[in-house]
């Protein structure tokens, strides 16, 4: 094949075009000092270049939600404090001024600077960064919070602003002002004990806080009443009982019918127990503790002795120091004279069972008498002369009973009940649970509570609600509940008073009296679940110089900065949370930029040499063609 001049010429110049396109784009690759201009440099470095790319730009934007964020919650962080400090100072006022060292002159002083404190306070929670107000959910330009006469309302929504800091994570970089100020922190009558008395209608399982009285195994319902002067035990069975009354009738028929009839059961008049009341009878028998004789004054028996003689050959010293009960004295009394020979001689109880009696079959001329100084004959009513029979004085024995459980139960105790006593026996508290059919008469310990108005105070609303015809707890409820506020009115968690409760979550709520009966106070639901509200109470309980709702605000003062210090220590999580996740974000874009920079950066000491060898060959190439092609005459002719 005969190679022609053109031929060489066109192979020649795309050899040329070649190697000066190779010159270009080391020079371009050298300048951008990037290895990947366009797609087909590198399709599978591009698609890498393309992710890698991409992940820089989520984290950059990911770096500026934080950045947002932490301006945010910083300023919500320390706006909580500020308002938890209002709150401390609020709550130092009130245990200052709530008791008896000061007068209205300066807890009037104090109610001007808590009112400044509320202001200061209601300020810091409409507080804006950027024209945003900081506490108004999504309503940012809308004032959280609007104070009237009557109560703080909250103008907000419950929106929670997310922000994504990661990939698929969110956090919330707001905070609800009304889960700050307005959410309750404490129940109104939570804990509250309005007493409700005993009754005769009370029924067993609503006593002991609603745990009712153990009938159960191994007693069965039953326990012990003991006359200890008697040695007389009857057994009361209340297995089948269900009040008060019938446990009370039970008692007294089961005491008559086992032979105790001078102790009776009653509910008792302080109206929260029962009573048993014993009656003295003046009957002994060797049962008969020597300490119940004299009306409980006793017998002297340290040294216990005295003399029985016939002022001759018999002269015998009695010892009872040993001596318990009537039974003991007996038989050391005559063991000791039949030990020292003087037969005949007996100590009794005598007839009518009030006393002793002394007989003397001989008889020797006895005479009993005391020593100096001692007491134990006389106690026991029985110096003097004996002759044939000698009758001693009463004793007088002092009433002496014991309740016991029987067979390890629990029934006495949980009656209140259950131990020894000489007078009237009032047991212990039976604590009955508050119901819905409790008469408001049975309350305070059957005193009785005389119900007035309150006045309901909810943002910018006010009621004034009468409670007088209420006659049971239900009642009482039931006028609460249809009071046209949105309040929730029920029996508290113990059982033992009403609590009330928002239905609502944007407003405060404020409960006190409207006349001079105190009811709320009575009631125990006067006061404020939230801190503005009971801010703006403690205002108003020192203006009216109120030691008392005073000192019933410090709880919920309390309560309220210890919920700010736990939203604050919440949002202080957050702010670390954005912190930790910031620096792996920085961390994580600096190894994406490794990765970029491996994929499309150049090598510049290779592309260098490789710029200077390309250079060499295109220079070589130009000679190379200029002496191959060398131009003739005909050439500069065309």
């Amino acid at each position: 094949m005969r190679v022609t001049q053109q031929m060489m010429v066109n192979r020649v110049s795309r050899n040329l075009s070649g190697n000066i396109s190779r010159l270009m784009s080391l020079q371009t690759e050298l300048s951008s000092a990037r290895r990947i201009g366009k797609p087909s440099d590198d399709p599978i470095g591009v698609t890498r270049d393309l992710s890698f790319r991409s992940q820089i730009s989520d984290i950059e934007q990911y770096q500026r939600n934080i950045s947002w964020a932490e301006s945010t919650l910083g300023m919500v962080e320390q706006t909580l404090g500020s308002i938890a400090g209002f709150v401390h100072s609020a709550k130092e006022i009130a245990v200052a001024l709530a008791n008896d060292t000061y007068d209205s002159n300066a807890r009037a002083a104090a109610a001007r600077e808590v009112e400044s404190i509320f202001e200061r306070m209601l300020a810091a929670t409409n507080t804006k960064i950027e024209d945003r107000y900081i506490f108004s959910g999504h309503r940012t330009r809308t004032a959280a919070f609007n104070a009237s006469s009557t109560g703080v309302v909250y103008q907000g929504d419950e929106g929670r602003i997310n922000v994504e800091i990661a990939a698929g994570s969110l956090l919330e970089a707001n905070q609800i002002g009304s889960e700050v100020m307005i959410t309750p922190v404490t129940v109104l009558g939570d804990g509250f004990d309005l007493d409700p008395g005993v009754t005769r209608n009370v029924f067993l399982a609503n006593l002991n806080n609603g745990t009712g009285v153990d009938l159960g195994a191994p007693a069965n319902g039953r326990f012990d009443i003991i006359d200890n002067n008697t040695g007389t035990t009857v057994t009361i069975d209340v297995s089948a009982e269900t009040t008060i009354g019938d446990v009370i009738d039970k008692i007294n028929a089961d005491l008559a019918a086992g032979g105790i009839v001078d102790l009776q059961a009653e509910v008792s008049p302080v109206g929260n127990t029962l009573r048993l009341t014993p009656t003295a009878n003046g009957t002994i028998t060797d049962a008969t503790a020597l300490a119940n004789l004299g009306n409980g004054a006793g017998v002297e028996t340290v040294p216990g002795t005295f003399r029985v003689s016939d002022g001759g050959a018999i002269d015998v010293t009695i010892d009872i120091s040993g001596a318990v009960t009537v039974g003991d004295l007996r038989t050391a009394f005559n063991s000791q004279l039949a030990a020292a020979g003087v037969a005949g001689v007996q100590m009794t109880i005598n007839a009518g069972n009030t006393g002793l009696t002394i007989t003397d079959a001989t008889p020797l001329g006895l005479t009993i008498e005391d020593f100096s100084s001692q007491h134990t004959a006389h106690n026991l009513g029985i110096t003097g002369v004996v002759g044939s029979q000698l009758d001693g004085a009463d004793l007088l024995p002092v009433p002496d009973y014991t309740v016991a459980e029987t067979a390890g139960g629990n029934v006495a105790s949980t009656l209140g009940i259950e131990g020894s006593f000489h007078v009237t026996m009032d047991g212990t508290d039976l604590d009955p649970v508050l119901t819905l059919t409790t008469p408001v008469t049975e309350l305070f310990n059957t005193l009785g509570a005389d119900l007035g108005r309150i006045r309901i105070a909810q943002g910018d609303e006010v009621r004034s609600i009468d409670l007088s015809p209420a006659v049971t707890i239900g009642d009482v409820l039931d006028i609460l509940n249809n009071s046209g506020m949105a309040i929730t009115a029920s029996i508290n968690d113990q059982a033992t008073g009403i609590k009330v409760e928002p239905t609502v979550n944007d407003r405060t709520l404020m409960i006190t009296s409207a006349d001079d009966l105190g009811s709320a106070k009575r009631l125990g639901i006067y006061g404020s679940p939230d801190v503005f509200g009971a801010t703006l109470l403690l205002v108003e309980a020192l203006d009216t110089n109120d030691q008392e709702s005073i000192g019933g605000m410090i709880d919920a003062l309390e309560k309220a900065a210890n919920r700010l210090l736990e939203q604050r220590a919440s949002i202080g999580a957050k702010v670390v949370r954005l912190e930790t996740t910031n620096s792996r974000l920085t961390e994580l874009n600096l190894s994406v930029l490794r990765l970029l920079s491996e994929v499309e950066d150049a090598d510049i000491l290779k592309v260098t040499t490789d710029l200077a060898s390309q250079e060499n060959i295109y220079q070589a190439a130009l000679n190379a063609t200029a002496r191959i092609i060398a131009p003739s005459l005909i050439d500069f002719m065309r």
